[in-house]
């Protein structure tokens, strides 16, 4: 098992080293991978995805689980640090790049509206919606989409577009410029579109209901290192990865 180095005086001068490399482990597929997948390419950074072999190398990470991100020192690949678990990643990143707040309390906020989209990703996506439905009959599963789409995401929807509002409707919810929360909320709700489809997302998430945090997702998605991440072929083997893991669970949605 790999466990942290805790040499804080050593490592507080690496993550300060210039052109630090990033790799971040997770499943060749979007989903718990997006968010801090989407920090790297919107942070510019030299980084590489890889797909561990999880068979054989789950006992090796930190908790068992995934993401995990390996920092290397641009000049000796020897020198490393490890990071696991989402949160502490996404907000570790956020700090690297300037994605986060100016002082604490900017800190508190941008961490809290990060905390709601990324609970709404794991706590109501994927568990109540995704697994919980996925064992049912094809009359329960269109059930569960329509009490979401009705209930679960309108109301997230309305609830972050009158925070946005506060904020002046000016496309981010932390002051005038983009941070953790904007790119969580726009990673969540790609990932949501890889599972019940744009068309689905569009039918609540819109100019109309929620202008805000369409805003929100046209300014993250507008940054040029971010576009070529989504645009690129790994991006579109994921996709296709992504597409085939919701069928084998979902085939109905793919209809």
């Amino acid at each position: 098992m790999k466990t942290f180095n805790i040499d804080y005086e050593e490592n507080s001068r690496l993550i300060t080293s210039d052109h630090l490399k990033y790799q971040l482990a997770y499943f060749p597929i979007h989903f718990g991978g997006t968010s801090a997948r989407g920090i790297l390419a919107y942070g510019g950074a030299d980084w590489t995805p890889t797909y561990p072999n999880w068979g054989t190398e789950k006992l090796n990470m930190p908790f068992g689980f995934l993401p995990v991100l390996t920092i290397l020192h641009p000049e000796d690949n020897k020198k490393e640090l490890i990071l696991a678990e989402n949160v502490a990643v996404d907000i570790f990143l956020a700090k690297q790049f300037g994605l986060h707040g100016e002082n604490a309390w900017e800190e508190a906020l941008i961490n809290s509206f990060y905390s709601s989209s990324n609970m709404f990703f794991f706590q109501e996506i994927m568990f109540n919606f995704f697994w919980e439905s996925s064992q049912k009959d094809e009359e329960e599963k269109k059930k569960y989409l329509e009490k979401f789409l009705n209930e679960t995401l309108t109301d997230w929807g309305k609830t972050h577009e009158a925070h946005l509002k506060q904020n002046h409707q000016n496309g981010h919810y932390v002051g005038n410029r983009t941070t953790l929360a904007d790119i969580r909320t726009t990673t969540m709700l790609n990932a949501l579109e890889k599972i019940i489809g744009k068309e689905r997302v569009a039918s609540v998430i819109n100019e109309t209901n929620t202008p805000g945090v369409v805003k929100v997702r046209r300014n993250v998605e507008s940054k040029p290192s971010y576009e070529a991440w989504t645009t690129s072929e790994e991006y579109k083997k994921l996709d296709v990865n992504s597409a085939a893991f919701v069928k084998d669970h979902h085939p109905e949605l793919a209809k």
